[in-house]
């Protein structure tokens, strides 16, 4: 057998393995989401099952969690870098939090249904009436005592650079005057950056997932940075601090914050 129908060999049988897991997963969530009635006039919205969900979602395709620092408690604004739709359940299982997501997210198959019974909040792309609304929601959640987390960049990257952070929403922050932590995702190869995870470009969710299932494991790097304390001086030093700072975490000591291959 060569090494290639080998690898196929091996990948295949992990699937068969864990498919039938994430489907027994995905129906239990469908059950505790119907039964809770989360997210549904918000009678019942907690980050509490979605945190339990993302935990074993990340059991189920070998995602082994490796963390830095710890996140503040409390209502808090938390900002990160974007690679992938893992990172919202990566961040969930560690982090119990409400998320900010891109419309495009409660549109996926059972997914997006489920993002949406959790109460997650979600903004639509171009014109200011979605970051009207997304800012409304991030508002009433932080003073409400609750965590709410974002992701500044507007997109996902391969992970080997970490875009602008847009102002725009660390507007919350200032209006409620709660504290902002940054967190820095990584997923880390022994050659860099694992390549399979990033979900950028025209990647479409299943096809992206099926590929995820056939790999024997997966790091993920989360580091909680530091508290900056309100009174916050404005919303673009809060964007310019937080991206700096999740630049020098995430990215590898032989890049800039743009992604650009020092000498040495």
């Amino acid at each position: 057998m060569t090494d290639v129908w080998r690898i196929r060999f091996v990948r295949a049988g992990r699937r068969s393995v864990r498919l039938p897991l994430l489907i027994l997963h995905v129906l239990t969530a469908v059950l505790i989401a119907a039964a809770l009635g989360l997210g549904r006039r918000r009678r019942y919205v907690s980050p509490r099952p979605l945190a339990w969900w993302s935990r074993g979602l990340c059991w189920i395709l070998g995602v082994r969690l490796q963390l830095k620092g710890t996140a503040h408690p409390g209502a808090t604004l938390l900002v990160a870098n974007h690679i992938s739709w893992l990172d919202i359940f990566c961040i969930a299982a560690v982090c119990p939090t409400q998320f900010l997501a891109k419309q495009e997210v409660a549109e996926w198959p059972l997914f997006g249904w489920l993002c949406r019974r959790a109460g997650t909040a979600f903004i639509r792309r171009g014109g200011d009436n979605g970051a009207g609304e997304a800012m409304e929601q991030l508002v009433w959640r932080l003073r409400q005592g609750e965590r709410a987390l974002v992701f500044p960049e507007g997109t996902s990257t391969t992970g080997e650079t970490v875009r602008r952070f847009h102002p725009r929403l660390f507007q919350s922050a200032i209006l409620t005057r709660c504290p902002v932590q940054a967190i820095a995702l990584r997923y880390p190869q022994a050659d860099g950056v694992n390549r399979l995870v990033p979900f950028v470009d025209d990647d479409e969710l299943l096809p992206h997932l099926w590929r995820l299932l056939g790999e024997a494991r997966i790091e993920a790097e989360l580091h909680f940075g530091e508290i900056h304390q309100p009174p916050h001086s404005s919303r673009d030093a809060l964007a310019r601090q937080t991206q700096a700072e999740i630049s020098d975490l995430a990215l590898p000591a032989t890049q800039d914050r743009w992604g650009r291959t020092g000498s040495g």
